[in-house]
């Protein structure tokens, strides 16, 4: 997936990437995701893969366009586009941009994690980013809720209250992110000897218990309740 990386420097993930797998309806906005990518990453991928993992990883997975390989990329770029039925414009691509995309990494094991585990997680983890910009927003008047309590007349239409984002957020985390966190350590320690780049020790693999939020949160503990 050839696309345009807009956050300014080198990342992992693009929102189109985010998109395809992230759990949401896909109808949310470029830029709540674009913000978000920078600090989901920094907060949870770097950390998890180490730093000269993954400063390697987005070096692999990123080209800034120049002279010389402009004309190359907007071909890529514009091919890939097109299979989704989007017109991309020749004047969209100038020198100076990243272009992001897994075919720019000819390591096959990057790959594999990339498809593996590395995709999902990412995505997931700007998706938890998210949660709380997409919900309070900060304007000239202060911090104000993105959407009114309700939205006509329907209660299906209600906006989620601050206990509903808590337990998404908490849903988040610990049912979703943490465990694939916890199954990606293990695949990358059986695999070790392709990831010379990986220094989290794996000792404790196979003895890591993976913890949920079932006993802290949701519907036993009546999270919804005033």
């Amino acid at each position: 997936m050839y696309r345009l990386n807009n956050t300014g420097r080198n990342t992992l993930i693009t929102p189109d990437e985010v998109k395809f797998h992230s759990p949401t309806d896909g109808t949310e906005g470029e830029r709540m995701i674009l913000q978000n990518i920078i600090v989901a990453e920094e907060r949870w991928i770097k950390s998890e893969l180490g730093y000269e993992f993954y400063e390697d990883f987005i070096e692999k997975k990123n080209i800034e366009v120049t002279a010389s390989n402009k004309s190359d990329l907007l071909q890529k770029v514009k091919t890939d586009y097109a299979k989704d039925q989007i017109e991309f414009t020749d004047n969209l691509l100038q020198e100076g941009k990243i272009v992001n995309a897994i075919e720019f990494v000819t390591n096959d094991w990057y790959k594999k994690l990339w498809k593996q585990y590395l995709w999902k997680i990412t995505a997931e983890c700007v998706e938890a980013m998210t949660i709380v910009p997409s919900w309070l927003e900060t304007t000239e008047s202060g911090q104000q809720l993105k959407n009114p309590n309700t939205i006509g007349s329907t209660a299906s239409t209600a906006s989620g209250s601050a206990k509903d984002v808590k337990f998404k957020m908490d849903n988040a985390v610990l049912e979703r992110i943490n465990p694939l966190l916890i199954s990606m350590h293990e695949w990358l320690c059986r695999h070790k000897s392709h990831f010379p780049l990986y220094k989290r020790e794996c000792f404790e693999c196979g003895n890591t218990e993976v913890k949920t939020s079932t006993v802290n949160v949701g519907w036993g503990l009546n999270v919804y309740d005033d």
